[in-house]
């Protein structure tokens, strides 16, 4: 699972740091001048917790090549859930501002879930470790 953790977090690395240059530069064509402000907070926002769990993402990989376990797993598909639909959520809701977003207001909630989930599930990985 090493390599799936290392490739997942290198790309999730590179599309954030992407996603932050564009909220900066790319946003406010999409969204009027009264909303720009907001729009740009939010942007970044996503893009904090989207940086911040691609980083926890990279320590699972470590860690999982060390010490490979079912928990570390979980939390990884958590965390890459939680991106997914957590910052990927605010950043469609963005582009869409002014079109009738629909569903993808439900997708925020149920990636910032995972998210919380996958730091819980990296604890039970931690609990769960053995002793060296």
């Amino acid at each position: 699972m090493f390599r799936i953790w290392i490739t997942a977090s290198s790309l999730l690395g590179a599309i954030g740091v992407a996603v932050a240059a564009w909220s900066t530069h790319g946003l406010p064509a999409f969204v009027s001048a009264d909303q720009l402000a907001i729009a740009i907070e939010r942007a970044r926002a996503a893009s904090l917790h989207h940086m911040l769990h691609t980083l926890a993402l990279f320590g699972i990989a470590l860690w999982s090549r060390q010490s490979p376990s079912r928990w570390l797993n979980v939390a990884g598909a958590l965390f890459i859930f939680g991106i997914a639909g957590f910052a990927g959520g605010i950043y469609l809701i963005r582009i869409a501002a002014g079109i009738d977003s629909g569903a993808l207001i439900y997708i925020v909630p149920f990636g910032g879930f995972c998210l919380i989930f996958g730091w819980l599930a990296l604890g039970i990985a931690g609990w769960r470790e053995k002793p060296a």
